[in-house]
């Protein structure tokens, strides 16, 4: 059992830890429920997705100061473009997250960009300089449809084994099947 959360009288919620083999579930990334979440400290910088269609510019990620305190503050602060034209970047997700809380090994380093378009999946390296984010790794289109068949990457999300997940859109032929799933480990392989 993991951390939980209780429904106490009247409807209110209330965190309680719950105590498994292994002591207690503490550690690792994101949250062990919503109300944790909510009331933890805010964050300082977002990351977004910047997408130009039908140009010869680059897709890219924007850092965003959210720090009200800080002089950049809603401005970007940096542009980390993508290595081709046309990669159209969609909803991105970390290689770590609240599905590996309690996992004190795991780490929310990677934000992992599908580009629904070119095919490719670009893991970026967010813990090296938050305010600078970096390439770590991409996959080539090939190498997905060579291993699974599957294309036009759209959703990312993590998983508790510390494995990613991406929802793709349709298989090799450009049929939109829109049932497949494809999985990359923590190596993004």
């Amino acid at each position: 059992m993991a951390t939980g959360m209780v429904v106490m009288e009247h409807g209110s919620i209330a965190e309680k830890e719950v105590k498994n083999n292994h002591g207690c579930c503490k550690g690792g990334p994101g949250y062990s429920s919503p109300l944790t979440a909510v009331s933890s400290p805010r964050e300082s910088l977002i990351y977004v997705t910047c997408v130009y269609t039908g140009t010869e510019k680059l897709d890219y990620l924007a850092t965003v100061d959210i720090d009200p305190n800080s002089q950049t503050y809603s401005k970007v602060i940096h542009r980390l473009p993508t290595l081709h034209i046309g990669d159209e970047l969609h909803h991105s997700g970390w290689n770590a997250y609240s599905s590996c809380y309690g996992d004190a090994s795991a780490s929310r380093r990677y934000l992992v960009l599908p580009s629904l378009i070119s095919g490719r999946i670009y893991a970026i390296d967010t813990q090296e300089n938050p305010r600078a984010p970096t390439l770590h790794k991409y996959v080539e289109l090939t190498d997905i449809i060579r291993k699974t068949g599957l294309a036009y990457p759209h959703t990312a999300h993590c998983l508790a084994s510390g494995d990613i997940t991406v929802s793709c859109l349709g298989d090799k032929e450009g049929k939109a099947k829109g049932n497949g799933f494809l999985l990359l480990d923590s190596n993004f392989m």
